[in-house]
């Protein structure tokens, strides 16, 4: 029988990954560029393959964080690589001049390196998942994958939730001949993520050194 401590944690841990779906990052913006391109119904799977790519570095951190010491030069470095891998979907999407026209652009691959090479996924995931998600396991077994599943779904509901909202003014956008504009916006957002990374990566290494 689970107690009430343990649902109060396990809610936690959902709203842990609304706030995490929640904030603004690469993938967000991906998923509103593919709901502009072809749809709502299209840009799910957007969604559904990021969840994939950070469930399986996810369970990689999960499993090998405690046997292996990563410094944290290791973080800023995987981040400058992220960087250029979100200049590099940038530039696809600022490219894109009409609605389903640029073939697919986020691919499994790009989504799965996009979360690969994202630092600040790996930096929150281990200073404040993973000490979550093994105080989880010590109370019921398992508790380690309960996090992971929960962590996921809040992550899955808040992303789809936004992109949901976000789906509600293509129809707008597209009569106001505003398409290549918001590409252009969210080509923007990107680069922007890319430049903090990058700017991040450089301070702490610089400082390091």
């Amino acid at each position: 029988m689970i107690n009430m401590g343990i649902l109060i944690q396990i809610f936690s841990v959902f709203i842990l990954g609304l706030i995490g779906g929640a904030n603004p990052g690469p993938i967000l913006t991906a998923s509103f560029t593919e709901t502009l391109r072809e749809g709502f119904f299209k840009s799910l799977r957007v969604i559904f393959m990021a969840m994939i790519a950070e469930s399986v570095v996810a369970v990689f951190i999960l499993f090998l964080f405690f046997s292996v010491h990563i410094p944290p030069i290791i973080f800023y470095v995987i981040s400058l690589v992220g960087s250029g891998v979100l200049i590099w979907l940038a530039l696809q999407v600022w490219k894109i001049k009409e609605l389903g026209g640029e073939g697919e652009i986020f691919s499994f691959k790009k989504i799965f390196l996009l979360t690969v090479f994202n630092g600040p996924f790996w930096i929150f995931w281990i200073t404040i998942c993973v000490p979550q998600a093994f105080l989880l396991k010590e109370k019921i077994a398992g508790g380690h994958f309960l996090f992971l599943i929960f962590f996921e779904l809040g992550w899955l509901f808040a992303t789809i939730f936004l992109t949901f909202l976000f789906s509600r003014f293509r129809s707008f956008l597209v009569k106001s001949n505003f398409v290549p504009v918001v590409f252009k916006i969210l080509s923007l957002i990107l680069l922007f993520f890319a430049a903090r990374l990058t700017i991040q990566s450089i301070i702490f290494l610089l400082n390091r050194f």
